[in-house]
C-alpha cells in the first residue's frame, strides 16, 4: 500500500540488530523496533549501557527502542537518555500479554487500570524528549474495552498508538480482529498503526481509515524479508538470490560473532525462512536436529540448491 509506514515488530528472541542490519539492506522498511528493554527506578541504566545497547546498528534513525515500564521516573530516565543517544522516538511497551511481565503490572497489564495508566502519561508527557509511540492490545480481556482505551489515549498528542488486534488474554492464539481494530481505531485522534496476522502484502488491503499510518509486522517479516516493499510496491529484483543473500549473511554473522547457542538461534529464524520454499516441512526438517555449525552450513547450503523458493 504506497504511501503507508512500514514498521518492522520487537519480536523478543527473534529479532536482534544483525537481523535488522542484513533486513535495511534489503529495504522497504521505514522503522524497525528493538525488543524491549526494562525501564524502571529501580535499574536506572547508565548512558554506556544503553550505548552498548545500541552498538552496531548501521543506521540508528531508522531505530525505535521499545521500554516496558510501569514508573514514569524509570521511563523518563531511559527515554531521554536514549534521545541524547540519537534516537528521536521511543516506544511504550503496553502491549506485552506475557504472564511474568503481567504479573509486575507492566505490558498489557496497564490496559487494565486506564486511570493510572493516564497519570502515569500526564506525568511523562510534559517532560519527554523524543516522540512517544504506544503500542498496545484491543483490550485485556475483550475487545468490547478497546473505545475506552481509544478515548483515554484521545487526551495526548503521541506520534502513534500501534495496536495488535488481540486481546491480551489471547496472546497470540486465534485470528487477530481486524473488525474491533477498524471500528475503534476510526475513533482515534492520534495516528494508528495495524499489526497481526500480515504474512503478504494483500493482508495489507481493504483498511479505509483516514487515521491509518500504517502497518507493524513481525513473523511475517522473517518468512519474507521483502514484504515491506512489496507493500509499497518497490521492485524487488531476484528475490531468490537475494532471500539467499540474506539467510547466508545472518548465519555468517552469528558463526563469526556469535555464542555456542547461535545454531540454536538460526534454528528459530529457520522456522520461519523455511516458509519462503515450496517444501516449507521439508526444508525445516534438515535442519531440525542439527547442532553443529559446519554441518548446519553445509546444509543451508544444499537447501538453497535443491529447494525451490515461492519467489
Amino acid at each position: 500500500m504506497p504511501g503507508k509506514v512500514v514498521q518492522l515488530a520487537p519480536l523478543l528472541g527473534l529479532i536482534d540488530i544483525p537481523f535488522i542490519n542484513y533486513l535495511s539492506e534489503i529495504g522497504g522498511f521505514d522503522e524497525m523496533f528493538l525488543p524491549y528493554m526494562l525501564a524502571d527506578e529501580k535499574s536506572l541504566a547508565h548512558r554506556g549501557i544503553l550505548r552498548r545497547r545500541l552498538a552496531g546498528v548501521n543506521n540508528r534513525k531508522t531505530i525505535v527502542p521499545q521500554l516496558l515500564s510501569n514508573s514514569a521516573v524509570g521511563f523518563l530516565h531511559f527515554a531521554n537518555e536514549l534521545y541524547e543517544l540519537g534516537c528521536r522516538k521511543v516506544n511504550w511497551n503496553m502491549g506485552c500479554p506475557q504472564p511474568f511481565v503481567v504479573e509486575q503490572n507492566r505490558g498489557a497489564a496497564m490496559l487494565r487500570n486506564l486511570e493510572s495508566t493516564k497519570a502515569l502519561l500526564e506525568t511523562v508527557l510534559p517532560k519527554l524528549k523524543p516522540e512517544l509511540s504506544v503500542k498496545i492490545r484491543l483490550g485485556y480481556s475483550s475487545a468490547d474495552e478497546f473505545s475506552a482505551i481509544i478515548e483515554m489515549f484521545n487526551s495526548f498528542e503521541i506520534s502513534e498508538l500501534i495496536v495488535h488486534a488481540r486481546t491480551a488474554v489471547q496472546q497470540y492464539s486465534g485470528e487477530a480482529d481486524r473488525s474491533a481494530f477498524v471500528i475503534g481505531a476510526q475513533k482515534s485522534k492520534n495516528l494508528v498503526v495495524y499489526n497481526g496476522d500480515i504474512v503478504s502484502a494483500s493482508d495489507t488491503n481493504g483498511f479505509q481509515l483516514l487515521n491509518l499510518k500504517g502497518f507493524m509486522i513481525g513473523r511475517g517479516a522473517i518468512a519474507n524479508p521483502f514484504i515491506g516493499q512489496q507493500i509499497k510496491g518497490e521492485e524487488c529484483g531476484n528475490m531468490a538470490a537475494r532471500f539467499q543473500k540474506f539467510c547466508i549473511d545472518i548465519q555468517s554473522w552469528y558463526f563469526e560473532h556469535g555464542t555456542q547457542g547461535s545454531v540454536n538461534r538460526l534454528k528459530e529464524l529457520w522456522k520461519y525462512f523455511s516458509k519462503s520454499f515450496k517444501l516449507e516441512n521439508e526444508v525445516f526438517a534438515l535442519l531440525r536436529e542439527v547442532a553443529d555449525k559446519r554441518i548446519f552450513a553445509e546444509i543451508v547450503n544444499r537447501i538453497f540448491s535443491e529447494y525451490e523458493t515461492v519467489f
